[in-house]
């Protein structure tokens, strides 16, 4: 497997070169093969039994995850072997003693993959021990040896113990067949990069997948959306911005400002693009999986943000990280406390850096700030005032991308350092087209924020057909003009 199969611990940085950003060779959802494979998929699905159809996923599943790396497969196969036989045992007897141990299997594999370079490099520079400090780089260049990270490890792991933890719980009440857990676990169109699905979101469907006129619609709809937020508008933007991240110090104030609006516009167009075109498949093949994004920058208040963006991973902090430590229960200091672990675990979990713990922890002041001051509460409901808090919103979050992208602190703090005090350089390169695609992707949280919209087209099937036959040749020609189907969606690397 080559080392450019996941992500290298220690190196997180989302705006690199395609060589260093990509995932493993071709099995994209915006790739020739990937596509080949999903029709061949789908052309058999729907010929075959109810228990041919589950056989089918799984393997699609196995040949799209080994076309990655064949290792890491059995690694996956057999962490999903032991969290099936825990759970079983779990509904059984309520032991706190076998939760713990898996928890702590399943945490420590992921904590060893994704933190042990930051952790040595961290203890090393406590215990002042260069070779341990740079482990990385010693370990490249005396054994030609690097950990590289699972693909999809953090997404398959929340999803297993979402499910162990339920178990425990009893809100899973009944064993299920070894089948069907390990379709739920594997199902290949969101296991890579999410949604983080529930066992209430898909386990009552497996048995009864069904097609419908309407959803072969929708679901190529979604598809083409998807399409235009990954290649036409993320890899355009990612393609523009990465030249600025990669030198922030050789550029003005003015591009650094841009480019932290444009790099959260890129962020919601890749990985929103990835959950519509997992959602398309997901329909094709007669399931319903959850929506991940519900025009989250449209929101009027960082609280209302936090609750339309990635929205699976921000229901799963709150069921197993934050009411665990006990919510909002146990008094208003004790809230906020929790309220900064579980955004701060949040940040952690999307790169083993420490800026990224700073992102979570950033976003969780303002939830704070947001309680305290009940802000919601602070202006007029008047459309004026709401554009303020949209805009209050924006600023905040696209301020957040200094956190998120940086691949230290020191990056980080350059960075805000240009920007305040205004520093001459470089002009941002395409700014007007990058601004172009900013409107454009912000044109879409309307659909998902207003419900109107939706209804309105649910309510008329001929229009989406009609936009279905329209937009289908016209993507594709777009696509072929100004496309690159090799880029890797951003959120495989966590």
């Amino acid at each position: 497997m080559s080392k450019e199969t996941g992500l290298v611990l220690g190196e997180h940085r989302l705006d690199r070169p395609a060589r260093e950003n990509r995932a493993g060779p071709g099995v994209l959802f915006n790739s020739a093969i990937f596509l080949v494979l999903f029709l061949c998929v789908y052309l058999v699905y729907w010929h075959l039994g109810q228990r041919g159809k589950q056989y089918l996923i799984i393997v699609a599943s196995l040949l799209f995850y080994a076309w990655y790396s064949i290792p890491f497969l059995l690694l996956f196969l057999g962490l999903v072997s032991i969290n099936y036989l825990a759970s079983i045992q779990l509904l059984r007897h309520k032991s706190r003693l076998l939760l713990t141990a898996i928890l702590g299997l399943d945490l420590g594999v992921l904590g060893f993959f994704k933190y042990f370079y930051l952790l040595a490099h961290t203890a090393g520079e406590i215990l002042g021990l260069p070779y341990l400090a740079a482990l990385k780089t010693n370990w490249e260049e005396d054994y030609n040896l690097t950990i590289v990270l699972p693909i999809a490890i953090s997404f398959y792991t929340f999803q297993m113990i979402a499910y162990v933890v339920d178990s425990y719980r009893s809100s899973i009440t009944e064993p299920t067949s070894a089948t069907k857990f390990f379709l739920f676990i594997l199902f290949f169109p969101q296991f890579i990069a999410g949604p983080i699905m529930r066992a209430s979101d898909f386990m009552d469907q497996i048995d009864r997948p069904y097609l419908t006129k309407d959803r072969i619609i929708n679901g190529s709809l979604y598809l083409l959306m998807g399409i235009v937020k990954k290649v036409l508008i993320a890899d355009r933007l990612g393609l523009i911005t990465t030249r600025v991240w990669l030198d922030p110090a050789s550029y003005d104030a003015t591009a650094l400002i841009i480019i932290l609006p444009a790099f959260m516009m890129r962020i919601y167009c890749d990985f929103s693009g990835y959950t519509d075109m997992a959602r398309g498949m997901a329909k094709l093949l007669g399931y319903e999986i959850p929506e991940n994004f519900a025009g989250p920058f449209l929101s009027r208040s960082i609280s209302e943000l936090w609750q339309r963006w990635h929205i699976t991973l921000s229901t799963w902090l709150r069921d197993y990280i934050y009411i665990p430590l006990g919510g909002s229960r146990l008094g208003e200091s004790r809230t906020i406390i929790n309220l900064l672990i579980t955004l701060g675990l949040g940040g952690i979990w999307h790169g083993a850096t420490w800026p990224m713990l700073l992102w979570g922890i950033y976003i969780g002041l303002f939830l704070v700030l947001e309680r305290l001051l009940r802000q919601r509460t602070l202006l007029p409901a008047s459309r004026p005032f709401q554009a303020v808090r949209i805009v209050y919103v924006l600023t905040i979050f696209a301020f957040s991308a200094v956190f998120f992208n940086s691949p230290d602190l020191s990056t980080t703090t350059g960075i805000l350092a240009r920007i305040f005090q205004w520093e001459r350089g470089l002009p941002m390169p395409e700014w007007d087209t990058a601004i172009s695609l900013c409107i454009l992707a912000y044109s879409f949280n309307f659909f998902q924020y207003t419900y109107r919209a939706r209804a309105f087209l649910n309510a008329r099937p001929a229009l989406r057909l009609s936009l279905l036959l329209i937009l289908s040749p016209l993507i594709a020609l777009l696509v072929f003009l100004f496309g690159d189907v090799g880029g890797s969606f951003i959120y495989f690397q966590f």
